[in-house]
């Protein structure tokens, strides 16, 4: 019997294109209409959070198809300087409650986001890899349930079942 393959984290930021920035919520919904069934069927997991202009995403699987993943991503016009932060095998999935989940981050985030980086700007591609990981997980941790709500809409909406 094969051992199952290490998980594959790979982190990323990108500035939003002007047309995202715009309207980040229907931005977020018109990825995750097209992330949540692709992700389930290529088992990719993951979160994305927008804040000031930026994209910052954690996806997670089989390393080829996450690699591939980043190299659409980075070619999408919403994305522009896509930046690798961090990537890597890891023992287990963090986000993997989640095939895609996204958030817009809100004045009730800035609490979080004042406490791990006093910068007056948000630019992810400056922080440390930690820092970044912790952001993540944190928004994950604090938004569990609407993140759960979300993934189960946009499943029914793509005509999945939950899991």
């Amino acid at each position: 019997m094969n051992a199952p393959e290490p998980v594959f984290r790979l982190i990323y930021a990108s500035r939003m294109s002007p047309e995202c920035v715009a309207l980040p919520d229907d931005t977020l919904t018109a990825i995750l209409n097209v992330a949540v069934p692709n992700n389930r069927r290529l088992d990719v997991t993951g979160l994305l959070i927008a804040h000031q202009g930026w994209f910052l995403q954690a996806l997670e699987g089989r390393e080829a198809t996450v690699r591939g993943l980043y190299d659409a991503i980075s070619a999408d016009p919403r994305h522009h300087d896509a930046a690798l932060i961090a990537e890597g095998r890891q023992g287990e999935r963090r986000f993997g409650a989640w095939t895609m989940c996204a958030r817009t981050l809100s004045r009730t985030d800035q609490a979080v986001l004042a406490t791990l980086d006093r910068k007056a700007s948000f630019d992810p591609t400056l922080f440390p890899e930690r820092t970044v990981m912790r952001l993540l997980i944190t928004v994950g941790d604090v938004h569990a349930r609407e993140l759960d709500a979300q993934q189960a809409r946009a499943a029914a909406a793509s005509g999945l079942v939950t899991q």
